[in-house]
């Protein structure tokens, strides 16, 4: 794959993840759960413009030739069920932040290489903005130490 290619990828992976976390926004009847999807499009927003300006230092004047269908792919994947969702957007995640660090190390440009080292870093941080939601789903993380329960509870 060419940088051209990986960069052309890089986008259409983030809209996709876009179009992905939009539809989770709307598909939950829970404002906090649409307030942290709608931050993830805007995350994910975000990275899309910085790939794009990366791609225009790189090659300029040279248009940026999207293809195939931008939508989500989401064939055989269960939407009622919240952890499969949660798992199938970490894994998009895990894409976008391999295609990151690949194109990095490819970079000859310093400061192309460290934004493309940030943006493999902050796929990092959205993959465990998942994790964690996932954990509330079941439960796994208190939120609150327990040892200020003492006293509280009898024995």
């Amino acid at each position: 794959m060419n940088r051209k290619d990986a960069y052309r990828i890089a986008i259409e992976a983030e809209i996709r993840s876009q179009n992905l976390y939009k539809a989770l926004a709307k598909s939950f009847n829970n404002a906090e759960t649409a307030q942290f999807y709608n931050q993830l499009v805007q995350y994910e927003t975000d990275h899309e413009q910085k790939v794009r300006g990366l791609y225009a230092k790189e090659f300029p004047g040279q248009k940026l030739e999207l293809i195939g269908n931008l939508d989500m792919q989401m064939e055989g994947l269960k939407l009622d069920d919240p952890k499969a969702v949660l798992e199938f957007a970490i894994s998009r995640e895990e894409l976008a932040q391999n295609i990151y660090l690949k194109l990095a190390e490819q970079s000859e440009d310093a400061d192309t290489k460290a934004l493309l080292e940030q943006l493999a870093r902050e796929e990092e941080l959205h993959k465990e903005l998942l994790f964690a939601e996932i954990e509330k789903l079941h439960g796994i993380l208190q939120w609150y130490d327990s040892s200020e329960l003492d006293g509280f509870m009898e024995h």
